[in-house]
This record gives C-alpha cells, structure tokens and sequence, in this order.
C-alpha cells in the first residue's frame, strides 16, 4: 500500500473520506481500533484491541473523525424477526455486545403483515427441519423465550387436488409425510372422509388427499417478534429502531460495520436481514442477490353465524387455491394463490391496500372448500412484500467474498414459521464457524452463480397448478 494512503491520504495526496482515513491509518500503523480476527463465517473471536506502536509519528496516528463511532461485536441490519431470533440467539450463546438496527420501527416489514402461519409442510429435510425446531420454541415460548407470543395450537391442513397436474402429487404426499416422520413431525394423511369428520363444515368432493399437522398452529406475529426483541435485550443486545443502515462498511475482503443515519458502528460481523430492502445494500459491497419485491394480498373476513365460532384449523388448500387462519373468533384471515393478485413492485412504493377485487375472490375460494363462506364479509385487509428468490428458497450464512457479512433474506414468503430456528442457526455459524442445528449449506448464495438453484430440493417437491408464491 502507498505511504500516503497509509497515512490517510488517497494516492494522489487529496485526503481520504473519514471513515476510510481511521481504517486506512489504524489498519497499517496500529492506531487503536476494534479490529477483527480474519474470519469469515464463524470463527468468531472476541475483537482485540490493538495498540499504537512505541515510536510511531503522532501525524500518522490519524482518528479524525465527524462522529464518535460505536462498537459492536456483530450489528443485525433488520427489526424483523429474523433479526431478533439472530440478537437473541447469540446473547444466548454468550456474545452479548449485540446491536439491532431497524430503520422504521420492530415488525414494520414483512414480519408484521404476515398471517404467522406455523406450517411445518416441506417436501425437503432443510426446511423441514427448521419449521420443526422453530415450532416447538413457538409452542413453549415462555420456557424459551420469555413472554407470549400468542401461540394457538389449530392444527394445519394441506390439500392435494384429484385432478389435472395435481395428481402426481397424492403419492409424493404420503412420502412426504414419512420423511416428516423420521424428522420429528407429526403428520398424517387424512382421506377425504376423515377430514370431513376433523372439519363439519367442509366440502371435500375435489381432494384426494391431505396432509394434516396436529400440532401446528398460529401465533401474533407483532408480538412475537417484539417479545423475542424484548428477550434479546435481557440478555444484553441493543434493539435501535428508527435507524437506518445507509452502508455497509468493508475494507478489503472483509466487513468493519455499518454507517447509519445516528452515526457509525464498527463491527467484524454484520448480519443482514432485512428482506427486500437488503439488496441495495449488498449490491454496493459487490454481493449481488437476485431478489424481487412481489406484493402479495390477505384479506380479513367476519365468518357467517353457520361456521363455527372456533375450531377452525389453518388450511393451504391448494386444492381451492387459498389459505387461511383465525384471526380471532368468528374472523378469518385469507389470501389466494394465483398470480393476478401478484405484483413486481418497488419495496418502498407500492399500494398496500387491497384489490377491489380481492375480497370477492377470496370468499369465492374459500367457498369452494367451506360453502357457508359465500355469506362472509371481508373487513379489511392489507398488502405486504415476499423477498422472493428464484428458486423461493432463501439466503442462509456467509457472503462470498466478504469475510464477516452473513445473509438472512429471500424467504419467499414463507420464513416467519422458521425464524426462531435460522436465528439459532446463523449464531452457531458466528461463535461455532457453522450451524450446528441445522446445515445450511443448500441456502448459500453461491447457488445463483452455477446454476445448481434449477434442481429440485427433492424428488418429492411438488407441482400444484396453484401458485402459492413459493415452492414447499
């Protein structure tokens, strides 16, 4: 490296900006500096303080700086719950100088629209797996977490259609379901009779077969995820909300923190999990992530007096080509599959109301399975934003190229279910140098580049002719 740049200035003498003036001075004379070990993902080590060397010139012991910086052994860029599993998780494996930064406010992206469907219902052992650890923490909430998450035990239903490209599905269904036996789900299949005496109310003319999950369920999303915000700060996490992540800082192959609009914060790890809103963030670190913001609609429906009250279980009918969930007594939650109501949009601009005709094609589905919800009123409802990658699975662990940066985005629309699970995991990778719950190594991005997304994650991925917006 050039003396002048060493010394803070660029090679042509003009002076260096200040934050790359304190990395480029610190970093080559040993100025004082949190500085972190040459890691990448995991191997984590506690950042060691280096010291100004006896005898070195005090003009080259730059620390010119507009702001004090602040310090961190990992910032979590994101207050969603991804975000805060990752804080929490980590304080619980002792790293407790732990920063969250949400720009808006806790649960204001994808985590506080969505329906917090706990659907365990994947044809791969991966996500399986994550769905499975991450329901029994949602199901014992105050043994792990602390607090209440809201957690209602409905049960879940997935339905397989008789007809058209459907039915190649009915076999790859009972497979499924003795994969989730050996994984540790519950899951059984039910005939059409069967599920008619689990659920009165419904029709069951047009399915084959479905797959029910005695023990999943539904939690509030906004509480959960506050809770587990809540629970991340007993053990010792900052959670800042109303900052804003501008730039994600490097120096040569590796992360040195963040700049925000309150000022920078040095770090040796940064993890980014902030869904769609991440993208421009990584592009201009060189990690480029093939993520769109699709708008996606539910709907809230008053059920008619003929349905029951409760008792109710969450279903995604894709039979019907809709899914639900109780919102409440007497209300229902919906959305329907299909891509008219889809929409490539700008994450920061876009209509988050409702089609006008929305709500009709929701009751209209619906009705196809339980009759009486023809005579349901729709409420209200709002639009969200899935992070959706091309294969619909998400981005899990180390970014290539960039020593210390981990990715947590790309969920698709289905990652609040297993967001508990991939905080855990993705603090193993940080202390342990890898998850040691689950491996995360088919979610690596490095999969977009040589084209090993296209396949399948399993011969028993299925292909149902509605689309829900991700693949189970």
């Amino acid at each position: 490296m050039h003396l002048a740049r060493r010394c803070g200035l660029s090679a042509g003498g003009a002076p260096l900006a200040p934050t790359v003036r304190r990395f480029a001075c610190a970093g080559a004379l040993g100025c004082a500096l949190w500085t972190p070990s040459t890691c990448g993902w995991g191997e984590y080590r506690t950042p060691e303080r280096r010291v100004v060397a006896v005898g070195m010139p005090m003009s080259c012991q730059l620390r010119e700086e507009t702001q004090m910086s602040e310090h961190a052994e990992v910032v979590v860029v994101g207050g969603g719950i991804m975000g805060v599993s990752v804080a929490h998780a980590l304080t619980q494996l002792g790293v407790r100088d732990v920063v969250v930064l949400e720009r808006r406010t806790l649960a204001a992206g994808a985590s506080g629209k969505t329906g917090a469907l706990l659907r365990q219902h994947y044809t791969n052992v991966p996500e399986a797996t994550l769905a499975r650890i991450s329901l029994e923490i949602f199901q014992h909430w105050a043994e792990y977490i602390g607090g209440d998450c809201g957690f209602q035990q409905t049960g879940m239903i997935v339905t397989v259609s008789t007809s058209g490209a459907d039915a190649v599905n009915i076999e790859k269904m009972h497979r499924v379901a003795a994969m989730h036996q050996r994984v540790g789900i519950r899951t059984h299949i039910v005939s059409p009779e069967e599920l008619r005496g689990l659920q009165p109310f419904v029709i069951t003319d047009d399915i084959a077969a479905a797959a029910w999950e005695p023990d999943s369920g539904v939690v509030d999303a906004v509480a959960a995820t506050r809770s587990m915000a809540e629970a991340a700060a007993r053990g010792g996490a900052r959670i800042r909300d109303g900052v804003e992540v501008t730039a994600i800082r490097v120096v040569g192959d590796r992360v040195f923190g963040v700049d925000t609009s309150d000022g920078p914060v040095d770090a040796p790890s940064v993890v980014v999990a902030a869904g769609s809103w991440s993208v421009p963030l990584l592009a201009a670190v060189g990690v480029v992530v093939p993520i769109e913001a699709l708008r996606v609609q539910v709907a809230v429906l008053n059920r008619p007096f003929s349905m029951p009250a409760t008792g109710t279980m969450s279903y995604v009918d894709t039979a019907a080509g809709f899914f639900c969930r109780n919102w409440g007594p007497n209300r229902t939650l919906a959305g329907v599959g299909g891509g008219e109501f889809h929409d490539v949009v700008e994450p920061d601009d876009y209509d988050e109301r409702i089609d006008p005709a929305f709500g009709p094609a929701v009751k209209r589905a619906m009705s196809i399975r339980m009759p009486a919800m023809a005579d349901a009123t729709v409420l209200y409802g709002h639009a969200g934003i899935y992070d959706m990658t091309p294969d619909t699975h998400p981005v899990l662990g180390a970014a290539p190229g960039v020593a210390g940066l981990l990715l947590a985005l790309g969920f698709s629309g289905a990652g609040f279910k297993k967001g508990p699970a991939i905080g855990r995991c993705l603090a193993e990778g940080i202390v342990h140098g890898r998850s040691q719950s689950v491996d995360l190594t088919p979610f690596r991005l490095e999969r977009f580049e040589d084209d090993s997304w296209r396949r399948p994650w399993s011969e028993d991925e299925y292909s149902f002719s509605t689309d829900f917006g991700h693949r189970f």
